[in-house]
């Protein structure tokens, strides 16, 4: 206020002036300062309930009791799967037009860019010869497609496949074996037609 007029009655003018204006003192409004206040309090009970060996849970808390049970939920799930497949079924769905058929699409699609259309190998193996690297099963095959192998480019597809795909592309792979094509130099060990399931 600078016209000399007198102050508001709600208020007061202070005492400094800057280029003739002088400053009218407008405290917060009550409702603002108790709503800051109870904020204050607030996040005092948030730190001790959550953070100071309150009752509550904090996020990473939740975040790891979720995990812990997802992989619990994870490993029966794997165990559930493991004890319907075997040698035999393998086996079984390698001879199955449906099933190879299945196996081929999806190996065409998700592994022919490591392995070639073909299976004789690029990124990955050759998978037409009669040497294997992880292991020497049809069993084998299965859990390295299901699992990967950590430290190379085989993921594991079972995380992205259902369980009957994952089948099907193994079922596939263990056709291809011991047909010889032209392609990358064998890898691993020779270990020569599979066992009659």
């Amino acid at each position: 206020m600078s016209d000399g007029s007198k102050p508001r009655p709600d208020g007061q003018i202070l005492d400094h002036c800057y280029d003739g204006i002088q400053e009218y003192d407008n405290p917060l409004p009550g409702w603002w300062s108790a709503f800051f206040i109870i904020t204050i309090v607030f996040s005092g009970f948030y730190l001790f309930w959550y953070h100071l060996g309150g009752p509550g849970k904090s996020v990473t808390e939740v975040y790891a009791a979720d995990y812990q049970a997802y992989e619990k939920q994870r490993v029966e799930r794997e165990a559930a799967d493991l004890s319907s497949v075997s040698e035999a079924s393998i086996a079984s769905a390698a001879g199955n037009a449906d099933m190879l058929a299945t196996g081929k699409t999806i190996f065409t699609s998700t592994c022919a860019t490591c392995h070639q259309p073909d299976g004789s190998g690029l990124i990955g193996p050759n998978l037409t010869d009669g040497n294997q690297l992880h292991g020497t099963t049809r069993m084998d095959i299965y859990a390295t497609v299901r699992n990967g192998v950590p430290n190379t480019a085989m993921v594991p597809w079972g995380a992205q496949l259902k369980p009957a795909e994952v089948i099907a592309v193994s079922a596939y792979v263990v056709t291809l074996r011991n047909k010889p094509l032209p392609g990358k130099a064998a890898e691993g060990a020779p270990v020569g037609p599979f066992a009659a399931p």
